[in-house]
């Protein structure tokens, strides 16, 4: 196991595979207690907190990044559908060529991707997009071969960037807590998606809906103390010239009753009035807050999808065909290449090395959205170019339908054998019904030619267009009608004869 490096020239211990590394405790330096950060949360603490992000110290914006997707129910839609979007991809596995070595790795990996566990660790990865990176600890089972028993997602809070290059995580260790120890060889995955050009965790699009987050908070916050009080009506208490103040504060406690019991007892003299709130000046107030947290949500899903129209559009402005997805091609196939891209380096590599040896090329793990009408294009293509010479590998064209490669013993689909038919007139034609066609289309122009020869001589002796085509239609209607009969009933037993046999 020491002559196997992992892409970083580390030597791979296999005494570590099989244990869990950055699991948690009660008491240790990774511990499953936290502090809330979202409580209390102010601009100037907000502006600390990612500031101190940048410098080093992630914690604090790590916790408010998880409580934003507890708190904040648009967020956590807008990410989920962003995480969605490519952790529902189909997976295909391409070997690097047809050799049958090659084609076994790949098979092997795809299968690898089928075991349980593997779509819930692409969800997990995907949490990178919101914090900056992600991480899963893998804990190898050693049976017949080295494969992953399951995969841990790891807190992030865990983990430090390296203080030089701050793009190299580290596990937090009570060997050296300050800087961490550096990760063991695969046994982690590690996501740092490449979301804006920077250090990774500036990159989180956490980070860029942080301030809506809180103005959204402080909007909320006063909507419903203005709804408390704009709800109720005015009470307003009248009392005479002259009145005691034993009696005007009999007077005040009335009214204040009323707006918890509904009840109040007071002089006769006195009196209370009722002003509906919805006549008060102030009725616009509602419609302010609203707009301001309608406004905060669409720039978040703009940050996130990269458009809005799905969550903030007009109805009826986008086709029920065309209509913008959740998220927007480009972003989701980007998402999509760089976990792949991962996954390849940190999974699929560790598990050929482990069980097959070090090679030279690697079968590559594709997470890929299949276009229907494309793979039409392609067999089309493919049936026409194939017997002009064209040489395609067929592995290439079973990752591109996510067949598998067939097993030895399989039973195979093949062509059927191509009979041979003999007509009436004793010419034996190939049952192909390109054939069939041919001839039919053959015998059509043959009537054709003889209709366009005699256009053309009429053409020359007419002296405008309006001529010639009143003296066209008397022209077909002087053709031969037994021969067009004939040639008709040929071509209709022929098409039927063709229809016949391209469902045979």
């Amino acid at each position: 196991m020491s002559q196997i490096l992992d892409y970083r020239g580390n030597p791979v211990q296999s005494k570590f595979l099989s244990k869990e590394l950055a699991s948690t405790s009660l008491a240790g330096v990774r511990t499953v207690w936290d502090n809330s950060t979202a409580n209390g949360l102010t601009p100037y603490r907000l502006a600390a907190l990612l500031q101190g992000a940048a410098a080093g110290d992630a914690n604090d914006f790590l916790t408010l990044a998880e409580e934003m997707e507890e708190r904040d129910l648009h967020y956590r839609c807008e990410i989920g559908k962003r995480r969605l979007a490519v952790s529902s991809l189909p997976v295909t596995v391409e070997a690097v060529s047809d050799e049958a070595k090659d084609v076994s790795l790949a098979d092997e990996v795809m299968l690898l991707t089928k075991k349980s566990g593997f779509r819930g660790l692409l969800k997990d990865l995907l949490d990178a997009l919101g914090k900056g990176y992600s991480v899963a600890e893998i804990i190898w089972n050693r049976g017949t071969s080295w494969t992953p028993e399951r995969y841990e997602w790891r807190d992030p809070r865990f983990f430090i960037f390296d203080r030089e290059s701050r793009k190299q995580l580290r596990l937090i260790d009570s060997e050296n807590m300050a800087e961490g120890i550096e990760l063991a060889p695969y046994k982690f995955i590690v996501h740092l998606p490449h979301l804006k050009t920077g250090i990774p965790i500036r990159g989180g699009l956490a980070r860029v809906a942080a301030l809506s987050f809180l103005l959204k908070n402080y909007a909320v916050k006063d909507w419903m103390a203005f709804a408390e009080v704009f709800g109720m009506p005015l009470r307003l208490g009248k009392y005479q010239t002259g009145s005691l103040p034993a009696d005007v504060d009999i007077l005040k406690m009335a009214v204040a009753n009323l707006g918890i019991d509904a009840a109040a007892v007071i002089p006769e003299s006195m009196q209370i009035e009722f002003i509906e709130a919805g006549k008060s000046a102030g009725s616009g107030g509602s419609s302010l807050f609203l707009s301001l947290a309608d406004w905060l949500d669409t720039q978040v899903s703009r940050g996130i999808l990269g458009q809005s129209a799905t969550t903030s559009g007009t109805p009826g402005k986008l086709g029920s065909d065309e209509a913008q997805a959740e998220v927007r091609a480009d972003i989701r196939d980007d998402d999509a290449t760089q976990l792949a891209e991962t996954l390849n380096r940190d999974l699929v590599r560790p598990f050929i090395d482990l069980n097959f040896g070090p090679q030279e090329n690697y079968p590559e793990l594709i997470l890929r959205a299949i276009e229907n009408e494309n793979l039409t294009i392609v067999t089309q293509a493919l049936k026409e170019l194939i017997p002009l010479g064209l040489k395609v590998e067929q592995s290439v064209i079973r990752d591109k339908f996510g067949f598998p490669e067939p097993a030895n013993d399989a039973e195979l689909l093949a062509p059927a054998k191509t009979p041979v038919v003999t007509a009436k007139n004793s010419v034996e034609l190939q049952s192909d019904e390109s054939s069939l066609f041919s001839l039919t289309k053959k015998m059509t122009e043959d009537h054709a030619d003889e209709l366009i020869i005699a256009a053309e001589a009429l053409l020359g002796n007419v002296e405008s267009l309006a001529q010639f085509r009143e003296r066209l239609i008397d022209l077909y209607a002087a053709t031969n009608p037994d021969k067009l009969a004939v040639t008709l009933a040929r071509i209709e037993i022929l098409s039927n004869l063709a229809g016949r046999l391209s469902v045979a």
